[in-house]
């Protein structure tokens, strides 16, 4: 199986395949848990609308899985225009 076919991917297929950082959405998911447990206030959390955030993550073999599907509506979703599109210009 290739790893462009993979339907779940690991932290470290979206470092590769996307960019994501991992560290970041450790980071995301540990405020999520702060936020839901209380010890944290929801206006303290760096950035609510963000991957780790916002995604389900799924545990697989002691790993953190996400489903290629979610993580590509999730990119889909936070897309620009360029800026030709944006201003209405045809190329």
């Amino acid at each position: 199986m290739t790893q462009s076919k993979k339907k779940y991917l690991s932290l470290e297929d979206l470092r590769e395949e996307y960019g994501f950082n991992p560290n970041t959405i450790k980071r995301e998911r540990y405020e999520q848990k702060a936020v839901t447990e209380k010890r944290l206030k929801p206006e303290d959390v760096r950035n609510a609308s963000g991957f780790g955030y916002t995604t389900e993550a799924y545990q697989m073999y002691g790993k953190l899985m996400y489903k290629r599907e979610d993580v590509e509506n999730f990119i889909n979703a936070h897309k620009l225009p360029s800026p030709q599109e944006a201003l209405g210009y045809d190329s």
